[in-house]
Order: C-alpha cells, then structure tokens, then sequence
C-alpha cells in the first residue's frame, strides 16, 4: 500500500448525489402539498403542479436506487499513471456563473480516465506518478461497460502506487 493522497467513505463520495436527490424529492413534495392545500387555484393548475410533484417524487425514487446499485456494486480500482491534472470551468447557471472541477486525467489499458477529485486531492497529485485509483462506477437503467473513455465522480480513494503497476 502506497502513501493516501485522498480518502471518503461511501457517504463522502455521493455526498452531492444525495443532495440532489433531497432536493428533488423536497421540491416533489412541495408541488404536492400546493397541488392538495391550495383549493384557491384553478382547478387545471392543481392537477398540473401535482403531476408534476409526483413526477419528481418518482424521480429522486429513480436517482436513489440507482446510486444505491452503484454503492452496492462497490468499488472498483485501476492503477494508471496521471497523464494531466485540469481544471474546468463549467457553466451552471443562467447568469454566466461558473463552476471549478478539478480533473486527474489517466489511460489504462484502452480507457482512458477523467476523475473529478476535490481540491486537495488535485494539489497532492503529481502527474507522469502511478496511481491506484478506487472508485464507485457509474450505474445507469441501462450500463454499457464497454466504453473507451469513462468520466468518474465517485472517488473514494487514491493512493500511489508500484510504477511497475501502471500500464
């Protein structure tokens, strides 16, 4: 076992998926508390707005069993050696804000890697170094484990590894 350059548990590594899914399921349980408490409304407007709170009730029920297949499943590792350290900058708002991912870039085998890591773990990391990477796969409805490039958000840990390790 090489010197831990980053470490989170399971909960760390979701921690914004599931917020996201609070969040989801919050703003569904608002469209349905307006859609059954809010007699004033028209009628139309309240079938609508409760449509669509269930919709999103169903939605964070979706996200929330998708993430915990991908938790279940459990980590996978690859050891690779950093090719380049990036930060984007993505747009995510409507009034042209900005947000920082920070990007260790890698290639094993035929896929090559994007991990989205937090700040920390972007300084600690040297590039042409090899590191073993644990991380929770994407899970989707419908998994395709085939691809060649692979956009990882869910790292649990990196730790350097055997240069003899990395392909």
């Amino acid at each position: 076992m090489g010197t831990v350059i980053y470490s989170a548990s399971p909960f760390q590594a979701f921690l914004g998926t599931f917020e996201a899914v609070l969040f989801i399921f919050v703003i569904g349980l608002i469209g349905l508390g307006i859609a059954l408490f809010r007699r004033k409304q028209a009628r139309s407007t309240r079938i609508l707005v409760g449509i669509l709170g269930i919709f999103l009730v169903l939605v964070s029920f979706i996200t929330a069993a998708i993430t915990m297949i991908s938790i279940t499943t459990g980590v996978q590792t690859v050891s690779a050696q950093l090719n380049t350290k990036t930060i984007a900058e993505d747009n995510c708002g409507d009034n042209g804000e900005t947000c920082t991912r920070y990007v260790l870039e890698t290639m094993s085998s035929a896929t090559a890697y994007d991990f989205n890591v937090p700040q920390a773990a972007y300084d600690k990391a040297q590039v042409n170094t090899c590191y073993k990477f644990f991380y929770y796969p994407g899970k989707g409805l419908f998994s395709n484990d085939t691809n060649s490039y692979q956009q990882i958000n869910n790292v649990s840990r990196i730790e350097v590894a055997d240069p003899s390790g990395c392909q």
